[in-house]
């Protein structure tokens, strides 16, 4: 007689059997091995990474072999027990997270119990709708907040934080999140909990740890006694273990900016799930959460809930790379009790200024350059955008030879290049490269500047090339204007440094680029100016940069103004930055329709939008 049983682990017990001869069979080796730990004495131990799915490919393994050979098998109470249960959790959790999204009268007395103990745990109180937020974070345990970038994400798991807290239920966040973060962790901590609660922070990029060992032994040995411990996407795979280590039932987890996770059998993706396993309680973030396709949320919802994907969601790749409107309606059916999402209008934050535009007019050589280039990449549209771009920032980066690799970041992450374009002019366009002054649409970008700083401004300027941004910083210092570049070759402790001086007004512009300060930084405080000299059709990078001037916070009346600059050709009537803003605007209504209809919004591909960019000039 078998008899299969589960206290924590499951065990398979051999009645009247010997284990060797077992072991030796051609069912084990077969059929049963690759789940089994151990076997000790009649017992057989199975691994302790298995889930109830696994439990249920044993049950039937066991149960045909039983039936075939005639042998009684028993499964025991506790192992039916648990598996009604985890085959029934995820349907509670789906059921509950659509009474919490509809704000059910049954619900109230819990509210408003969850908002006295906030409240009274938190110096910053949240809105009415980050409330209900962070009660829908804290009461499914699990789940996604896809709230707008800027609309207060940060301040609402915070709320989940402090409630879980005060209720003895955890005592450490752990945060995973962009470098670039860690600084609005910390601030933002400090803001919610000033005089109540110290900022005990553990910080992985610390000057202290220089090494991954110095890290791993910090996070080992030091990290008992933070209550916020902050690790990025980038070095998490090498403090993996002890991050699992620290990663008990009394942490918070939290992925910020879960986006950066999204590529499937990725390196980030596989560090994340594998951490995420464990954890009791889990929040996952992001502003933007399909960039690309529905392909977006396949290792979120596995972070989330690992072992009732298959069951409950189900959705493989090929369907969620090209679902057709019958899917599309099923994955948001499916997901719509799983997530959160909050508009910044829907807290009250003031709306932006109508749109400026700062055109110029291309200079003779500047409209001849654009005309070679047109003949050259007509195929290329791709190497053919980025080549404008530079036409129009610095005519003489288009010297240089072109690899595409260093810039489908900047367009979009999901686009896979692999492709070098060499500079390979005549003598005569080289020679009108080098003889090109300063683009037209770089002298209007600093006279841009000097307008807002003589009124008193400040200002962040957002480009694409790192060429640019070092040549914007360098000639508005030779005027006079207090200026610094943050970019990706500048160190954190740098960065944080430039920030707090852009925000003590030691400094009047801030250049950057959004790859680099996108994510998680506020601004709004300080500056209500940003001018956009060049920009991509990725509106991920759009929306996340000019949320850092447009946030929750705001006071009521005040202004939030983007100036976008355009260069335009002649004889097309043709300018690529406002193709591509058209292009973004376009991106953004769906956006922001798809959030009407409560549903997440799949956005066009890096191949539509280049063809609709450029289906004027052919």
């Amino acid at each position: 007689m078998w008899k299969l049983h589960y206290n924590s682990r499951l065990i398979l017990f051999l009645e009247n059997e010997e284990t060797e001869a077992f072991l030796r069979s051609g069912f084990y080796k077969l059929s049963l091995k690759r789940f089994v730990k151990e076997a000790v004495g009649n017992e057989v131990r199975f691994k302790d990474s298995m889930n109830y799915l696994d439990f249920k490919r044993i049950i039937a393994l066991c149960e045909r072999d039983c039936a075939q050979k005639k042998r009684a098998f028993i499964i025991s109470d506790s192992l039916r027990q648990y598996i009604e249960e985890r085959e029934m959790y995820i349907e509670i959790r789906s059921r509950l997270g659509i009474e919490l999204k509809n704000r059910e009268t049954k619900l109230t007395n819990h509210f408003e119990e969850y908002r006295a103990v906030v409240n009274g745990s938190m110096a910053r109180k949240l809105r009415e709708r980050q409330m209900w937020d962070s009660f829908f974070m804290c009461t499914m345990k699990k789940s996604a907040n896809f709230s707008v970038p800027g609309s207060g994400k940060t301040a609402s798991v915070l709320g989940v934080y402090a409630y879980l807290r005060q209720k003895g239920k955890i005592k450490k966040l752990l945060v995973i999140c962009p470098k670039n973060a860690f600084g609005s962790w910390m601030d933002e901590f400090h803001a919610c909990f000033d005089g109540i609660e110290p900022l005990s922070v553990m910080n992985i990029h610390a000057p202290q740890y220089k090494t991954a060992r110095q890290r791993r032994a910090a996070l080992q040995y030091d990290s008992g006694s933070c209550n916020m411990v902050l690790i990025n996407y980038e070095a998490l795979g090498n403090l993996l273990e002890s991050a699992r280590e620290i990663l008990d039932g009394n942490t918070l987890l939290v992925f910020d900016e879960v986006h950066k996770v999204k590529l499937v059998d990725g390196e980030y993706a596989a560090n994340a799930l594998e951490l995420a396993c464990d954890a009791r309680y889990v929040i996952a973030m992001t502003g933007t959460p399909l960039p690309n396709s529905y392909v977006d949320i396949y290792n979120l919802l596995h972070i989330l809930y690992p072992d009732e994907y298959d069951e409950f969601f189900g959705f493989n790749i090929p369907v969620l790379r090209n679902p057709n409107d019958q899917d599309i309606e099923q994955i948001n059916d499916k997901l719509q009790p799983f997530f959160c999402r909050t508009t910044k209008q829907q807290l009250g934050v003031p709306p932006v200024n109508e749109d400026c535009f700062n055109e110029v007019s291309a200079s003779a050589q500047e409209q001849r350059l654009f005309e070679i280039l047109k003949m050259k990449y007509k195929k290329k549209p791709l190497a053919l955008l980025v080549r404008i771009l530079q036409l129009e920032s610095n005519p003489r980066l288009l010297l240089k030879s072109l690899d595409l690799k260093d810039f489908a970041y900047l367009l979009d992450d999901s686009v896979d290049v692999d492709e070098i374009d060499f500079a390979d002019y005549s003598d005569e366009v080289q020679d009108l490269i080098r003889n090109c002054e300063t683009s037209s649409k770089f002298r209007a970008c600093i006279r841009q500047v000097q307008t807002l700083t003589a009124q008193n401004k400040t200002a962040v300027v957002w480009c694409m090339f790192v060429d640019s941004i070092r040549e914007l910083a360098h000639t508005l210092q030779m005027k006079g204007i207090r200026c610094q570049a943050i970019y990706g070759e500048v160190p954190l402790e740098e960065r944080l440094e430039i920030l707090s001086s852009f925000k003590n007004g030691n400094i009047q512009v801030l250049i950057t680029n959004p790859h680099t300060l996108a994510e998680s930084v506020s601004l709004h405080t300080v500056c209500h100016d940003a001018i956009y000299f060049e920009y991509s059709y990725n509106l991920v990078h759009l929306l996340q940069s000019k949320d850092r001037i447009h946030r929750l916070g705001l006071p009521e009346g005040q202004y939030t103004q983007y100036y976008y600059m355009q260069q335009f050709y002649k004889t097309e009537k043709f300018s690529l930055g406002k193709e591509i803003y058209d292009r973004l605007k376009e991106k953004e209504r769906m956006m922001l329709d798809a959030i009407d209809r409560h549903q997440l919004e799949s956005l066009p591909t890096c191949e539509e939008d280049l063809q609709l960019i450029f289906q004027k000039l052919y």
